[in-house]
């Protein structure tokens, strides 16, 4: 893969375990895939992670600001989902959910991250063979904290 290129599938395996880590996390990706101008999808286990990292979001301060929307309520180029993607939008999904989103296919890049919660990686682990098994090669990235 040349340097321009971006890979496709990815697992960013954070080393930490708690729910904050994973959201601060969550957010520096998110204000990257702003910066490049693509579109995003967040799927969480529940609506209600959904709606817990939207309160997040909206109390970052100005120079991190996430342009984002629960999907369903207004258009937006990052909407987060819970479990089931409404009109998703086919570009970067980001897979915050214990099952493998049976239709990532559809999407440019699918991003999975995980943490080192024991249910977490042993769901992580399924996807990674269920990708295996569909013929896919993921590319990890580990994170360390301070990310």
């Amino acid at each position: 893969m040349s340097s321009t290129e971006e890979a496709s599938l990815v697992f960013y395996v954070l080393d930490s375990a708690d729910a904050h880590s994973r959201e601060r996390f969550l957010t520096k990706l998110l204000l990257k895939i702003q910066q490049q101008q693509r579109r995003a999808d967040v799927r969480f286990e529940t609506q209600e992670q959904a709606e817990r990292f939207d309160h997040i979001a909206w109390q970052q301060p100005a120079e991190r600001y996430i342009g984002h929307s629960l999907a369903g309520h207004q258009p937006s180029r990052i909407l987060l989902h819970g479990s089931e993607l409404i009109k998703p939008q086919q570009d970067v999904l980001i897979n915050l959910h214990p099952e493998l989103y049976p239709h990532f296919e559809r999407f440019r890049r699918t991003v999975e991250v995980l943490d080192q919660s024991p249910e977490r990686i042993e769901a992580g682990r399924e996807r990674w063979r269920q990708y295996k098994q569909l013929g896919l090669t993921p590319v990890v990235f580990k994170i360390t904290a301070g990310h």
